[in-house]
């Protein structure tokens, strides 16, 4: 290895707790990648040549790496010079509708394809967090099961949430259960800005470029590149750092027969056939990460490894998913509505005014700022929502009891007023943004 190199590693290295997307909420990354991949060819290849039947294997391919995107795009907003904000509406004010309406205003392929990734992200996070993760993390964690008991949420303790997520894809990895850094690499990574704007404009009211603070191009390529280079380079860092561990636990039964499943895909046949294994490099930024204070982003790397009955929960999620993806899919290839309920991501369950706590803030947000620009783009799906919302009277008590997320409620209360008469834009009105990507895409073909 060349001293520059080694040093522009180092560098790298040292920059993760400034810069690293890790201490989120959302499951675990590589999970949602490989709910794409092992869905591929079963369920997403034929829905896609049904709807786009003149397209080429090339295009498929490129198709392949939006859907890649669309399964993380709900949580580009924790990824440098992104917007929590976002993240926080798409993971808890109208989730379903969200996807719903990105499904249906996709224009080509590569959108479609995006599209349906975004709803593999929802089944994740529903059933993963519900299943798994929740679940795991009091029993991996015992000391905040004894504060909170058999079901822990990120808002009550998000540390440790970061932790289990990363421990879950760090074992994976180390198990050789997911698509290696080479295949990703063939696919690559992609988002379709022109379908986001549109779909959040429809569900939110709201340009997305002003939610980024014009920073949305910039979050994209930041993305795509943490996605592709960053986490793929800590989470073999973190297996170097856990190894002795890691080899310690045995692998149940299913994880063998859920390694096997995985492994069946033709595209491991020329990609996965080896299981990741550090290397030098990947042991030295192991032993720096090390000695670094686990302090900001990096305290989910001082993790534990889910251990037998932590990795049984994350199977039975993972395989969960797949059920429900796979029939999702089919209603899709049948020309039925999927009829996706409004869900909290981290929780699974329907979105409830006064039980979670980052949720109300993120209601209150939208509210006021819809109020702010004087209801612009107000629709009377979104305006039914955010009412029906706030239709409970013990909303404002119990959300009163949440000490870390304030809510300006003398400001929520005077927009809450002025939405009920608030003139509303009929949906077909609305005026999306022009699409500057310079993409001309045919329906089938990719540029």
């Amino acid at each position: 290895m060349k001293l520059q190199c080694f040093l522009r590693y180092l560098l790298l290295t040292v920059s993760l707790g400034i810069i690293l997307p890790i201490s989120s909420k959302a499951y675990s990354v590589f999970a949602h990648l490989a709910i794409i991949d092992a869905s591929w060819k079963p369920s997403l290849v034929p829905l896609l040549k049904e709807k786009y039947p003149n397209a080429t294997e090339d295009e498929l391919r490129v198709a392949h790496s939006y859907a890649y995107g669309g399964s993380l795009m709900p949580d580009l907003g924790y990824f440098p010079f992104g917007s929590v904000y976002f993240t926080n509406l798409a993971h808890y004010v109208r989730t379903g509708d969200f996807i719903t309406n990105l499904i249906g205003q996709s224009k080509n392929i590569n959108e479609y394809a995006l599209a349906l990734g975004a709803l593999s992200h929802y089944l994740t996070d529903e059933y993963g967090h519900s299943l798994a993760t929740n679940v795991a993390e009091p029993i991996v964690y015992p000391v905040i099961g004894k504060k909170f008991g058999k079901l822990v949420t990120y808002e009550q303790a998000p540390i440790y949430h970061s932790r289990m997520e990363f421990g879950f894809d760090v074992l994976q990895v180390a198990r050789g259960n997911y698509a290696s850094q080479e295949y990703h690499d063939f696919i690559g990574f992609n988002v379709s800005k022109p379908l986001l704007e549109r779909a959040f404009l429809m569900t939110y009211g709201l340009d997305l470029d002003d939610v980024f603070n014009g920073k949305l191009d910039l979050t994209i390529s930041t993305f795509r590149w943490s996605v592709r280079t960053l986490l793929p380079g800590l989470t073999r860092t973190a297996w170097s750092m856990k190894k002795a561990e890691i080899m310690k636990a045995n692998p149940a039964m299913n994880s063998r027969k859920f390694h096997a499943r995985i492994k069946r895909k033709e595209y491991f046949h020329d990609y996965g056939r080896d299981r990741e294994r550090p290397n030098l490099r990947t042991r030295i930024t192991a032993f720096i990460i090390k000695i670094l204070p686990k302090v900001g982003p990096l305290k989910a790397l001082k993790f534990t490894t889910p251990g037998p009955e932590g990795e049984k929960l994350f199977i039975k999620s993972f395989d969960t998913v797949m059920v429900c993806y796979r029939q999702d899919l089919q209603k899709l290839l049948r020309h039925e509505d999927l009829s996706l309920r409004d869900i909290n991501f981290d929780t699974g369950m329907p979105t409830t005014p006064g039980e979670y706590a980052i949720a109300d803030q993120t209601y209150s947000q939208i509210l006021i700022q819809l109020q702010e620009k004087k209801f612009k783009n107000l629709t009377v799906p979104l305006r039914q929502n955010i009412l029906a919302y706030y239709n409970k009277p013990d909303t404002t008590t119990k959300s009163n009891e949440h000490k870390e997320y304030k809510i300006d409620w003398e400001k929520t209360y005077l927009a809450l007023q002025q939405i009920r008469t608030a003139k509303t834009t009929a949906i077909d009105s609305l005026k999306f943004p022009p699409d500057t990507s310079g993409s001309k895409i045919a329906a089938g073909t990719v540029k």
